[in-house]
């Protein structure tokens, strides 16, 4: 007992902090609950747990560097009081992606009160903590969606290279015998992300100059990229000569893995390379890279410096301060508003004639609505798609709604032309929506879409967010929809643009009984 005591004072600033983060863990067990559910069902972010233990050892391999001062403690205090508004924030708001963020960002002020501007010892390792926390819903969505089109454009380009002969439907790759769907899974961030990681980690090890340590970390993303995509050629290749089994099941698991490995060693390849561009031609990779092991402890030359306290028990202060004043907002009961459902949408609107159908692959899960409408509206040969996507809350990752930006692409659409429009509803209200010129071959539609959230109209969906974000604090409310109107340009863009204008002014007084404001 007296020795765990000594160790304990002879260690008071790790123990200090380390009860702290486990106190922070208690206390925002919500959240990282949620962070640990899309960390073991999505495979982009499965890496996680590895890289988790990973940043521990290589603090700890560390601890011998740390010295007994904390000299420049006080940035660390600004961080914890930023980090503590934030949490508050994302509490008030129940949006845990600024909890998780927030809470990591308190852990890494809190440790630089510790131990001052030594923390640029331990910097990598938090970095490595920051990458795997999983992206806002909306922005991994976009990404995701922008990827799945890189990487069938690569991927046809490459097939086509090495002689077969594919037709590409945006994501949908046409081998004739066998249609290859490039979905999220094989959008490539299941290979960027790990190797994202890989190449921080390498970079930190790698014995080089700055430059060419960020050039081995920031090659990882065109890599990953490649990568994916040759491995998407190599599905069509195998699947022309083998069939389809080569594209499902063991063999499709297989292949990305080896393409995986083959990324790393691409990575130590480039570090070869590197090393005979900055005149180290001679190095083996053996030595190319710091094990980062210190044996013996570093000579402590500043043993007589004190640590500074105050800037400790403020930090601590300002965490508990901040932990305590979130446990009463988590008793609010969000505000969900009566409304009617989208069944009961009028099929006629003043000589329009609509008829509804449904997502046909259990889109409405995915996209996690409570109530869609989906209805094609007829009159004098004008064709408008009518899509509604209603959200009660939106606090969950993955009911945000997603940005038709991202998924026009998907369906083969190219997106010509995206800018603001004003649509003048009546004399008192006018709606700014996105307009989208999309294009598919010599087709051409125009697409009208905006977030109709609680009363407010919003054209993009950055506005949308912060607006979510007041909402959520000011009228405890997350609910909404995003609205998407499409005509196609039958003649010229001013007809269709009219067309589209005039519809939504018929509809737009209907909007309330579906979407409360």
């Amino acid at each position: 007992m007296v020795a765990i005591t000594s160790w304990i004072k002879s260690h008071i600033r790790a123990t200090l902090y380390a009860v702290m983060v486990v106190f922070l863990i208690i206390v925002f067990r919500d959240a990282l609950h949620e962070q640990l559910i899309r960390v073991t069902s999505e495979e982009r972010y499965s890496h996680a747990p590895l890289v988790f233990f990973m940043a521990l050892y290589l603090i700890w391999i560390k601890r011998f560097e740390i010295k007994s001062n904390n000299n420049g403690a006080w940035l660390g205090v600004i961080i914890v009081v930023l980090a503590g508004a934030a949490l508050i924030i994302g509490e008030l708001s129940a949006i845990l992606t600024i909890v998780q963020y927030s809470m990591l960002l308190m852990c890494f002020g809190l440790a630089w009160t510790m131990i001052g501007q030594q923390i640029k010892k331990i910097l990598v390792p938090f970095l490595h903590l920051f990458l795997v926390i999983p992206l806002p819903f909306m922005f991994d969505v976009m990404l995701s969606g922008k990827m799945q089109l890189v990487s069938s454009n690569l991927g046809v380009a490459m097939s086509r290279f090495l002689g077969l002969s594919v037709f590409q439907d945006g994501n949908v790759i046409d081998l004739g015998v066998y249609k290859l769907q490039v979905v999220e899974a094989c959008s490539g961030l299941n290979y960027m992300y790990p190797l994202m990681t890989i190449g921080l980690m390498m970079g930190y090890m790698y014995i080089a100059p700055f430059y060419a340590r960020t050039i081995l970390f920031l090659s990882s993303i065109p890599i990953s990229i490649v990568m994916n995509s040759m491995r998407i050629a190599m599905v069509a290749v195998l699947v022309n000569q083998s069939g389809i089994e080569a594209a499902e099941g063991f063999m499709h698991y297989f292949e990305g893995w080896v393409i995986f490995l083959i990324c790393i060693g691409l990575l130590l390849l480039e570090a070869k390379i590197l090393n005979i561009l900055v005149g180290m031609n001679n190095r083996t990779l053996a030595k190319s890279f710091d094990y980062l092991e210190t044996k013996n402890k570093v000579a402590d030359v500043e043993i007589t410096a004190k640590i500074k306290k105050a800037p400790i028990v403020i930090a601590i202060v300002i965490v508990l301060l901040a932990a305590f004043s979130t446990l009463t907002i988590k008793h609010r009961d969000e505000i969900i508003p009566k409304r009617e459902n989208f069944s009961s949408f009028p099929l006629e609107i003043n000589g329009w004639k609509g008829r509804t159908y449904e997502f046909e692959n259990g889109e409405n899960s995915v996209l996690q609505l409570k109530d869609y409408l989906l209805i094609n509206y007829n009159k004098a040969n004008t064709n408008i798609n009518v899509y509604a996507g209603y959200t009660e809350s939106q606090r969950a990752a993955g009911s945000v709604p997603h940005s038709p930006k991202a998924c026009i692409p998907g369906g083969g659409w190219e997106i010509a032309e995206a800018k603001l429009h004003e649509v003048v509803l009546n004399d008192q209200k006018t709606i700014k929506v996105t307009r989208l010129l999309i294009a598919k071959g010599e087709s051409k539609q125009l697409v009208y879409y905006w977030f109709h959230q609680r009363g407010r109209d919003l054209s993009n969906e950055f506005t949308m967010k912060f607006a979510l974000l007041y909402d959520a604090i000011q009228m405890n409310r997350t609910d909404g929809a995003m609205l998407r109107f499409t005509v196609p340009v039958y003649k010229t863009e001013a007809e269709s643009d009219r067309a589209l204008e005039g519809f939504i002014r018929e509809t737009y007084p209907l909007l309330p009984r579906y979407i409360p404001d």
